[in-house]
């Protein structure tokens, strides 16, 4: 749908993890932690939403691995709601898509990795990132389209400026969920979204425009929305402490959760205002085309966060980590390359107190107890 008209999706099959384990689920996992189990409930149904690093996906496992994933499906399972940022174009049937470049950084995917996602439990999609134009305007356009096509909600590009700004939004379990998704990144001009031109909703650091646009937005959404997340793509080089600025820009005009990804590392948690800001969640699928070795062991690690919420807010967060597999020279290595599973023992210790570390400069304090984190953000109010 286009302009600011509502996105809604009320999809069975992402509707049927609502409260299907509640000894599973993040809100219980924080009663225990505090010893409280009444304290996380208010008048309101509650949900939980897990939020993963960004999904670079351009196969689908299931052709090439016997059990992608077998270690955090349980995760995304009991999830209501799944999000990530799709960071490839997609090329429906048709569509007259021509990749931009010509490098290992391409990113471009036919249309069943969408139908994986869908499987997987996803169902909020960002659109805004550097490889969105990977296969130019058609593969904007062919990547809405094939989305819209299996009722995933989504933000971040559009048919023009208006429409790539303008909220998602998302029904589940009685509460509206809300998504304005915005990139700050080295892309071509021809990729920016305009009152003319489909494209991304590009977010500059220097652009008073692009700022108040984005932020009226958010506030659009707050008055008819439960819960506002804000996504952003970061790589552009600006002053230190923009991104921080943003964040709580955005915290302030209404959100509830900012999420960003772009550099592929672990970034800090924060807590600003009772809202979540999660400077970046590295990777969940990273199917790079670059040579084992390129990147550090580093940028293969991130975390799945379960938030817990109901309309009165957030309640807290459980951090779980994860490993992605960065692959073996030989036959389908790259079929096979960058899928997830949970990282137990001493390397999923190192992820999480790394989480820990980078989180302490923002004043957030993480306790770490059978291999995850746990914040809490809403505290007892009785």
């Amino acid at each position: 749908m286009l302009g600011g008209f509502r996105r809604l999706n009320q999809k069975e099959n992402h509707l049927r993890h609502v409260k299907n384990s509640l000894a599973l689920s993040v809100a219980s996992v924080l009663a225990g932690c505090s010893g409280s189990p009444g304290d996380t409930t208010d008048d309101h149904d509650g949900i939980n939403m897990a939020i993963v690093g960004q999904a670079i996906i351009e196969h689908d496992p299931r052709q090439y691995l016997d059990a992608p994933l077998q270690s955090v499906v349980p995760i995304v399972d009991r999830s209501d709601v799944v999000f990530t940022n799709l960071e490839v174009a997609v090329a429906g049937a048709g569509c007259p898509c021509q990749p931009t470049r010509n490098d290992v950084f391409f990113h471009g995917a036919p249309p069943v990795v969408l139908d994986y996602l869908a499987e997987l439990g996803v169902s909020l999609l960002s659109l805004a990132n550097n490889h969105s134009w990977d296969y130019g305007t058609a593969g904007i356009l062919s990547t809405i389209e094939e989305v819209d096509a299996r009722g995933l909600v989504h933000s971040g590009t559009g048919t023009d400026v208006t429409d790539a700004t303008a909220p998602a939004y998302l029904e589940v379990g009685g509460l509206t969920l809300s998504l304005i998704s915005t990139a700050s990144v080295n892309s071509p001009d021809e990729a920016r979204a305009t009152e003319s031109r489909p494209g991304v909703n590009m977010l500059d650091p220097l652009s008073t425009a692009d700022w108040e646009r984005n932020l009226a937005s958010i506030r659009d959404a707050d008055p008819t929305s439960d819960i506002v997340v804000v996504y952003h793509h970061f790589q552009t080089d600006a002053e230190p402490g923009w991104q921080q600025s943003w964040a709580r820009a955005t915290i302030e005009a209404g959100a509830d959760i900012y999420v960003s990804h772009g550099e592929p590392v672990l970034a800090g948690v924060e807590v600003y205002r009772d809202r979540l800001i999660l400077y970046g969640l590295a990777n969940f699928i990273f199917q790079s085309r670059t040579e084992p070795g390129y990147y550090p062991a580093e940028t293969w690690q991130s975390v799945v966060a379960e938030v817990s919420m109901d309309a009165g807010g957030l309640d807290g967060v459980v951090f779980t980590p994860i490993v992605l597999d960065p692959g073996e020279p030989g036959p389908l290595f790259f079929e096979r390359r960058g899928f997830p599973e949970v990282a137990g023992g001493e390397l999923g210790q190192s992820i999480l107190q790394r989480l820990v570390d980078r989180s302490e400069p923002y004043g957030t304090a993480l306790e770490l107890e059978q291999g995850r984190a746990t914040l809490r953000i809403r505290e007892d109010s009785g």
